[in-house]
């Protein structure tokens, strides 16, 4: 089994000034554990519409290009020297979740995927899951991943949407599987309106 690391604080430190308060998770088992907490704003798209939002999902400007707040918090810690994934679990199977890079404006199932191939994080996903019901429902939407250190990412829209039962028993399994609370973060973001 491989031991990854929580990101250190100059790993994350393009995201400081983003730091909020912990939010406290409350595992099924009833232990109660704080995960850090970052605010985004990011700017709405005002140019050409794409055709296929994946069910009306909210696309934001990233420097000139529209992209769902998923890939633009990877995008993020690409610039800063990450590996980074989307993983997406809706309707795919158990032990199958779609691995992103970007979207292409077309349907969900024509989503080309871009496959991890570092063993380690493949297997630490792996053993995540299987501690997790063998299944990879409620995996955090981006995983990061530079030399040791390994992060989770959820991405929240602010009063838009709430952390799933799902992602809390992720989290619980990932925490069995010898990952530390620090080695997840929340990002609750807003669409500026100017």
């Amino acid at each position: 089994m491989h031991h990854f690391i929580p990101p250190n604080e100059e790993s994350l430190e393009f995201l400081k000034p983003y730091r909020v308060n912990d939010e406290i998770f409350s595992l099924p088992s009833g232990e109660k554990v704080p995960i850090a907490k970052y605010f985004l704003k990011f700017k709405k798209w005002q140019g050409e519409p794409i055709k296929n939002t994946f069910g009306n999902k909210a696309l934001i400007d990233v420097s000139g290009k529209p992209m769902f707040a998923e890939l633009a918090i990877m995008h993020l810690f690409r610039n800063n020297g990450w590996e980074s994934r989307w993983v997406e679990t809706y309707a795919k199977g158990k032990m199958n979740p779609l691995i992103l890079s970007e979207w292409k404006d077309e349907r969900y199932k024509n989503q080309v995927p871009d496959p991890i191939e570092d063993k380690d994080i493949l297997e630490c996903l792996y053993n995540i899951a299987k501690q997790n019901n063998n299944s990879y429902a409620g995996c955090w939407d981006i995983l990061a991943w530079r030399d040791k250190e390994i992060i989770f990412v959820e991405s929240k829209r602010q009063k838009k949407d709430r952390v799933q039962d799902s992602q809390i028993k992720w989290l619980e399994a990932s925490l069995a599987h010898n990952l530390k609370p620090e080695n997840f973060a929340l990002v609750e973001w807003i669409i500026e309106l100017k």
